[in-house]
């Protein structure tokens, strides 16, 4: 004969799972970093991200109040009630036990929430724990900057509109609107992080970037662009002990004097 489906048992396993799932997403939410850089390079662990972590946390925590009252009128009510008082009037009886209990009970509720000692060290070690997670590099230029339209994150980040949103069309990245997606939802449908598609878009140019293309200019070019004579600048570099003809380029000049352009280009300043 098939056994009946036993409730109790099955109330009480719940019960033992969902108290494992809060008590590991507890500490993973506790070590995680925080949302605007979290959600920025799509932080996970163990396969979730930062707010999947807060979904299962909550979920199977509403899961355990709903199976601990399932579990509660399981049982006799009027025998737990009973047990309930009788250990109650016990525990008034016991006039040291009832003060330590409610004393430290006060102590722990008031050091917690006026971040004293030792209570708020363990808050202090939970951002620092979450600190090390994160990388300067990689930090948001505005917080929760993944939940802004490209308008938004154009303005606030000082790009001209139209210019940035031609940024992400000649990188080949997909977008519908530029009033309504947030980066983040363009992210999911680039199979990319926030993060790495605002690195990508506001990436430079060679021709962008400070000092860009000066190995292929010759002491003529830079004569013209300085205001300067080519006999003023040669004899800038070979009063630095530099060999230097005026048809060379700055890039034949150091690899000629074994110096990087830019060093050379800073004698020139």
């Amino acid at each position: 004969m098939k056994s009946k489906f036993n409730w109790k048992v099955f109330i009480s396993l719940g019960l033992a799972w969902s108290l494992l799932i809060i008590f590991v997403s507890g500490i993973v939410l506790y070590i995680a970093p925080a949302g605007r850089y979290a959600n920025w390079v799509n932080w996970k662990i163990l396969g979730y991200t930062r707010e999947g972590w807060q979904s299962i946390h909550t979920i199977f925590s509403i899961t355990f109040i709903i199976l601990s009252v399932f579990h509660l009128f399981t049982v006799n009510w009027k025998s737990f009630w009973s047990y309930i008082k009788s250990k109650t009037s016990s525990g008034i009886n016991k006039k040291k036990e009832l003060v330590v209990s409610s004393g430290l009970t006060i102590v722990f509720l008031l050091g917690t929430s006026y971040t004293l000692p030792p209570f708020n060290y363990v808050s202090e070690f939970g951002k620092y724990m979450s600190g090390t997670w994160e990388k300067k590099e990689l930090a948001p230029p505005i917080a929760h900057a993944e939940l802004l339209t490209i308008k938004e994150l154009a303005v606030q980040s000082n790009y001209n509109v139209e210019e940035f949103s031609q940024k992400f069309t000649s990188n080949g990245i997909i977008f519908d609107n530029i009033d309504k997606q947030s980066l983040k939802e363009i992210a999911l449908k680039n199979n990319k992080t926030p993060e790495e598609i605002y690195t990508q878009v506001t990436k430079k140019s060679e021709r962008e970037m400070p000092g860009a293309g000066i190995g292929r200019k010759t002491i003529e070019n830079l004569a013209k662009e300085t205001g300067k004579t080519v006999e003023e600048i040669l004899k800038v570099l070979s009063d630095n002990q530099i060999t230097a003809e005026k048809d060379q380029t700055i890039k034949q000049i150091g690899d000629n004097n074994k110096m990087a352009p830019k060093d050379i280009m800073n004698l020139l300043k």
